[in-house]
């Protein structure tokens, strides 16, 4: 075996003899095997036959390329090389790229001479047993690589981060011995450096991702340890990367190569000691553990000169290939599982909001003309329910009341605190705006968990003297100006609170827009708010306008818009105004 510092050369000479009974045209067959660490490796060489070159693969220096083309060579031989009956001299010279210089390279090249048909014949025997013995482990990954598969589509259908993760672990591991094994019998044919960067390409992903779905599926919080983790395995691949690419020896291509076992035996231990502490000492995850386990031992058995796989029949099959399918393959129907479970939950809560943005549809019904006021709103939930509401109560004189108001937050916990803000409305009998503010106050007040509700009323008579109270909420906007009316402290927040009142005269054509933030802060894709300026701009547009426009720039809360204009004396409701409303440049 060459020397690490050698130029790599060997030359091998061997007597063959040549069948006394050939008659047809003779070549020669050589039949490689260069095994290091469990792999199979083919060399750069050249045979001659008494003192002819008649064939060779890839290349040796000073431009070296290693074939990976196939552990199997047939050379015609010219005429006149070899006779029948007689001894022919073989010579076979190889060249050993760097990485490949080591002692415990064991390897064997077994040389015939023959008619062409019959060592094409033997040739095509020995390949189809070859590609039987290792079809178990071609299934076997091809599984794992569709498992991987299956596992992401139930990721798509069910989240999760644990999913996602495995479903990785399984495509890259599978998709690594499926390029990698194929190479050992000819199936494919690419440059030994290609070959090599997908390689370790494909392993540096299985393994960072394997560190990756350790700790996350047992929740650990223990940095130091997973960056040793980390960092094993980044020098294990970053050895095997320099290692394959070096041409010639040098120092670092020697220390890339003294790394890689201790790198490796750094990783596999602790992955085998992480997945026992959580096994023995927690109890959380105890099969997923196992599994975790088995593959890495089953990953460093080669590592120390121990048998790496076993013979079932005509079958072969490593022990790492069938621990890594037996232990994902339980991975797989136990996350399946969970990932099953999650979608049902996630589908009986989609159910449930459902059935929650009906009742709220129920409890927030768009509002209808009411003699003397012609009424426009919009209620734009940002997800399936809102935080939103609005009532509009016509009184007895021909007035009506009006209340406006926002709960902080989103989802269902502001869509419950809504529904008790629209029960309590229902059952108020006829206050002051103020009156209102401070009722819904205290009934709010310590129930909100840190939470608080901006609200706005205001009632409005039939000769259009309007009061409004306003807790904390945007103030309403009137024929495109802003009213000036208190701010007031946002309800739920202090027990006993007093609201101010601010009275103003809404004439015969005049129009009042309130509206939620959620019109204020739509957001575009650049993060730029839609502003007070844009929406003073559109304040005096009708309500599905106000809402389209913001909704259109980006809706990033819920939006609710509500227009009330007042109709002059004998002005059907029913119809549109005839009179445009005023809007502010």
């Amino acid at each position: 075996m060459p020397a690490f510092y050698s130029d790599g050369f060997i030359w091998v000479r061997v007597r063959v003899p040549v069948p006394s009974d050939a008659e047809g045209p003779l070549a020669i067959r050589g039949l490689r095997n260069f095994v290091v660490a469990g792999s199979l490796m083919l060399l750069s060489d050249e045979l001659f036959v008494n003192g002819r070159l008649v064939g060779h693969q890839g290349s040796l220096p000073p431009s070296p390329r290693l074939s990976l083309s196939g552990w199997d060579a047939i050379f015609d031989l010219p005429d006149g090389v070899a006779t029948p009956g007689t001894t022919a001299i073989i010579a076979f010279r190889a060249w050993y790229p760097p990485f490949l210089r080591q002692p415990d390279l064991v390897g064997s090249v077994q040389l015939s001479i023959d008619e062409i048909r019959n060592l094409k014949l033997s040739s095509r025997a020995d390949h189809a047993g070859m590609v039987l013995a290792n079809g178990p482990d071609l299934a076997l990954n091809s599984i794992i690589a569709i498992l991987g598969l299956g596992l992401l589509v139930l990721w798509r259908w069910a989240g999760g981060r644990d999913l996602l993760l495995c479903s990785w672990m399984l495509i890259s591991m599978s998709l690594f011995s499926l390029l990698r094994n194929p190479l050992s019998f000819g199936l494919l044919a690419h440059s030994w450096r290609v070959h090599s960067l997908v390689i370790v390409a494909l392993q540096s992903l299985a393994m960072a991702v394997t560190i990756e779905f350790i700790w996350s599926v047992h929740g650990l919080r223990i940095p130091g340890v997973k960056r040793l983790f980390q960092a094993a395995g980044a020098i294990f691949n970053l050895g095997s990367a320099i290692a394959v690419l070096i041409y010639t020896p040098s120092q670092i291509g020697f220390w890339s190569l003294w790394v890689e076992l201790p790198a490796i035996l750094v990783f596999s231990f602790i992955q085998i000691g992480v997945n026992f502490w959580i096994l023995f000492l927690t109890g959380r995850n105890r099969i997923i553990a196992i599994a975790l386990i088995m593959i890495s031992v089953a990953a460093v058995l080669p590592s120390f000169g121990l048998v790496n796989g076993i013979y079932i029949g005509p079958f072969y099959e490593t022990y790492f290939g069938l621990a890594f399918f037996l232990c994902e393959f339980g991975l797989f129907v136990m996350l399946g599982q969970r990932a099953w479970r999650a979608w049902r939950a996630r589908d009986e809560l989609r159910i449930e909001l459902d059935a929650a943005r009906e009742v709220q549809q129920q409890l927030i019904t768009p509002a209808v003309n009411i003699p003397g006021f012609q009424i426009e709103t919009v209620y734009t939930p940002a997800t399936q329910v809102g935080g939103d509401f609005f009532r509009v109560l016509p009184e007895g004189d021909g007035g009506l009341l009006v209340v406006m108001g926002d709960v902080s937050g989103k989802g269902l916990r502001a869509a419950m605190t809504v529904s008790a803000v629209i029960g309590a409305l229902r059952t108020m009998p006829p206050l002051a705006p103020s009156r209102i503010l401070s009722d819904l106050n205290r009934g709010l007040a310590g129930q909100l968990r840190g939470g608080f509700v901006t609200c706005c009323a205001a009632r409005i008579k039939h000769d259009g003297a309007a009061t409004i109270a306003n807790a904390g909420h945007l103030a309403p906007y009137r024929n495109g100006a802003e009213l000036e009316v208190g701010a007031g402290m946002p309800l739920g927040i202090v027990p006993e609170t007093d609201y101010e009142e601010s009275q103003f005269l809404l004439e015969p054509g005049d129009a009042l827009t309130f509206l939620s933030d959620g019109v204020v802060e739509a957001r575009n894709s650049s993060g730029e708010l839609f502003g007070f300026a844009r929406t003073l701009r559109i304040s005096g547009s009708g309500a599905e306008a106000i809402a389209k426009a913001a909704v259109e720039f980006g809706q990033d809360d819920d939006i609710t818009v509500l227009t009330l204009t007042r109709l002059a004396v004998g002005e059907d409701s029913a119809l549109p105004l005839t009179r445009p409303a005023r809007v502010q440049a």
